[in-house]
């Protein structure tokens, strides 16, 4: 399958394009997600706390909390917990947010990298030859939401983005990391048939287009039959955060892939989706 002729230009939109649709999802998960997070350690610190404190009640019958003239009371779960306070709003704060928004950039790279090469194979009718605003727009719609589904929307369904706190998360992270590695490479693998079907099979339209939705649906819907994982409900942050926290992230998602798509067919030709001469 011979590579097309404005590959390199391809790739170099997805590059740029990548960065900056990358940069943007980095600053809108510090300013959005991250105090989410925050909030939700400081649930999980004091159910830690109250945990020591229970396990260490029973064990000798002694109670960690002093008091002193004036009525203030003072414990060594607050002390521990103002202190990671304290740290977290120091400069661990900052470096958590530059770490996030260079894995993020580099994630907008990486999948500016493969919208070039998903186009470079597969290119819909006319869009080498007579690329107009219109049809970037239409393009820009389409692929914001077959990216945004494939890589959030379909795995949000099974397994929704979910705060620090739960008990039991740690021993059933690598089920879960699992199943959304499934998920995602089940629906991009349908998405990847469907498209073959539909650029390179010579036959009837309907049964063509017939083909590629079976395809694309038995891919995508591999995953939840079966099975997803069984995660317990002991969260330490509150349901309301929870919620949150989860469209907060489906929102962060869909902004960067409508900018990743629109960003991209608006700037691969611009003088000619633009009409300039």
């Amino acid at each position: 399958m011979p590579l097309r002729s404005g590959f390199s230009d391809l790739l170099k939109t997805g590059l740029l394009v990548g960065l900056v649709s990358g940069f943007v999802l980095g600053i809108l998960v510090c300013v959005w997600n991250l105090p989410l997070i925050l909030e939700a350690e400081k649930f999980e610190s004091k159910s830690k706390s109250k945990s020591i404190s229970i396990s260490e009640n029973s064990n000798t019958g002694k109670t960690h909390i002093h008091s002193n003239g004036h009525g203030e009371t003072h414990s060594h779960a607050k002390a521990q917990t103002n202190t990671s306070d304290e740290i977290v709003s120091g400069g661990l704060f900052q470096k958590r947010n530059l770490g996030t928004i260079v894995g993020s950039t580099l994630l907008g790279i990486s999948f500016g990298v493969l919208l070039s090469i998903w186009i470079a194979f597969f290119p819909l009718n006319g869009f080498f030859e007579s690329l107009s605003l219109s049809k970037a727009i239409i393009l820009s719609i389409l692929f914001t939401i077959g990216g945004f589904l494939i890589f959030f929307g379909i795995p949000f369904l099974g397994l929704p983005p979910e705060l620090p706190g739960r008990a039991s998360g740690a021993y059933d992270y690598p089920e879960r990391q699992a199943w959304w590695y499934l998920c995602v490479g089940s629906s991009l693998a349908g998405a990847l048939g469907s498209q073959t079907i539909l650029s390179y099979l010579k036959i009837r339209n309907l049964l063509k287009w017939t083909l590629a939705i079976v395809t694309a649906l038995f891919f995508v819907g591999f995953p939840f039959y079966l099975g997803v994982p069984k995660i317990s409900e002991d969260f330490a942050a509150p349901k309301e955060l929870r919620i949150q926290f989860e469209y907060t992230t489906l929102l962060t998602n869909l902004i960067f892939w409508f900018l990743l798509s629109s960003l991209f067919f608006l700037l691969w030709k611009p003088k000619q989706v633009l009409g300039f001469k």
